[in-house]
């Protein structure tokens, strides 16, 4: 879990802008674009990634289902940790 999301500040922003959120249901997903119904599973989502400097908003939040939401997450993870990662060059064949 990100530094961005064990501050105390998110958590207790995160509870009061899904409240907000709930009474506004449907909404599109901030992911996909489809519709977030008061039946589906969903999360505050940013629109602007907090890993990439995007802030715990109401502008840059919303409602996103909870699958796109960790699958976003996790393709940014990926990208980030293997944009890390030195390339393979001391590899030797046998």
């Amino acid at each position: 879990m990100s530094r961005h999301h064990r501050a105390q500040n998110w958590t207790s922003f995160n509870e009061k802008r899904r409240a907000e959120l709930a009474a506004q249901l449907p909404l599109p997903c901030v992911n996909c674009g489809r519709p977030v119904t008061k039946e589906d599973r969903w999360h505050v989502g940013h629109k602007r990634d907090a890993a990439l400097g995007g802030k715990a908003t109401r502008a840059n939040t919303g409602a996103a289902h909870t699958l796109c939401n960790l699958r976003a997450g996790g393709k940014l993870g990926a990208r980030m940790t293997n944009g890390r990662r030195r390339p393979a060059t001391d590899i030797r064949e046998w």
